[in-house]
């Protein structure tokens, strides 16, 4: 496997519909497509001769203050890896390459919220460092913890 990781161009989001359904979460694809065009989100991919295994995002402005802080800490977003190539370390990857990238915009912490039955992410997170605990909460979706990362 050629593993290469590089930033989405706004162009090329149509392509993360190899990842994911476009249609089926049409309304979180607008949303992302508008971040990704303002600027507000940044999106990484995971491929492998020219075929998407993964992705994952950074967003500096949420609605939610506690996510993000401008010119300080930005949320990371949407970690998606392919079913037939999880447990590659492509996950874990991705969650090392978004930390360098925001090391280097000078980004001092990272938040993410993973939902508390999803232990692989919680253990792909905290194995990362996402040590700190900012809430734990409840949504439609179920139990979720926020956590953070300084850098």
């Amino acid at each position: 496997m050629r593993m290469q990781i590089k930033t989405l161009a706004v162009e090329d989001f149509p392509r993360c519909a190899e990842l994911w359904d476009l249609k089926k979460q049409r309304t979180l694809a607008e949303r992302f497509y508008s971040e990704l065009q303002s600027g507000n989100r940044v999106t990484y991919v995971c491929e492998d001769e020219g075929v998407l295994l993964g992705e994952i995002s950074l967003v500096f402005k949420m609605e939610e203050s506690d996510y993000t802080i401008a010119g300080k800490r930005a949320y990371v977003s949407h970690l998606v890896v392919k079913k037939e190539h999880r447990r590659k370390g492509i996950g874990k990857a991705l969650v090392e390459y978004v930390i360098e990238q925001a090391k280097q915009m000078g980004l001092r912490e990272l938040t993410i919220g993973v939902d508390l039955d999803n232990y692989p992410a919680l253990k792909l997170y905290t194995g990362a460092g996402f040590d700190r605990v900012l809430l734990i909460d409840e949504d439609k979706q179920g139990r979720y913890v926020k956590l953070m990362k300084p850098l």
